[in-house]
């Protein structure tokens, strides 16, 4: 493979890839070598996201399955009905009004997938909800659900990443309480990817990523938080490399 390496910052041990169409920023030492083994890659693709338009997906999905020896993508389709709650939608609108947005996602991730040649065998498209019966899912949010009653840290952040999303979705002025913490039960039921994809999906190492610097998957990976990730388990920023 040709891969140009740069040293981004020593004292953080941070490693800067540029592979083909896409540059790749492991947290840690360990997630680098996670990286490098290329086995397993939770993408997970955020509803209302402009980012996640055809023409990336098709790129990104593409040089995914080129790197990785599979490819697991997420959509948090029943994780968005709490934002709706949040928002003051009742349940039976929240309820519609996640239906037509995971939906559309989903044609559209299905239709740039296809487009780029994939998926292969081994590959998956899953909405969240298929997956949150998984036994090692349960354990791991039940675990998230108590940190947060304990780890202040990670609740400031889980809290102020809750303001941003609603406010992207159109919130005006201070958010109650109350929204701030039903909001933040969308990034509570994410967190168990970002400690043990590598369990969740039965693989021998596993890398979780996101487009742009995550607070909270960086809280996680400094070893700041209650919460630990697997020693099985990586996280990095990568984004296209123009």
């Amino acid at each position: 493979m040709d891969v140009t390496t740069a040293r981004v910052d020593d004292a953080e041990l941070n490693l800067m890839f540029q592979q083909g169409a896409f540059t790749v920023e492991p947290f840690t030492e360990e997630s680098r070598l996670i990286w490098e083994q290329r086995r397993h890659v939770v993408c997970g693709i955020s509803p209302g996201n402009s980012y996640f338009q055809l023409t990336l997906l098709t790129d990104l999905l593409g040089w995914l399955c080129e790197e990785f020896e599979q490819v697991d993508v997420v959509i948090p389709d029943s994780a968005l009905e709490h934002t709706y709650h949040a928002l003051g939608y009742d349940p039976q609108r929240a309820a519609k009004k996640t239906r037509g947005e995971i939906n559309a996602l989903v044609n559209r991730v299905t239709r740039a997938w296809r487009s780029s040649g994939g998926p292969r065998a081994g590959d998956g498209l899953h909405r969240m909800s298929e997956l949150a019966s998984g036994a090692v899912y349960r354990a791991k949010l039940a675990e998230c659900e108590r940190a947060l009653t304990e780890d202040d840290a990670l609740w400031q952040t889980c809290a102020a990443m809750s303001r941003e999303v609603l406010a992207a979705r159109g919130h005006d002025g201070p958010a109650t309480d109350a929204q701030i913490e039903r909001s933040m039960r969308y990034l509570t039921a994410e967190l168990p990817f970002f400690l043990a994809s590598s369990d969740i999906f039965g693989v021998p190492s596993s890398l979780n990523f996101y487009h742009r610097e995550l607070p909270l998957a960086e809280l996680v990976f400094s070893g700041k938080s209650l919460i630990q990730a697997s020693p099985r388990q990586a996280y990095a920023t990568i984004r296209p490399a123009r």
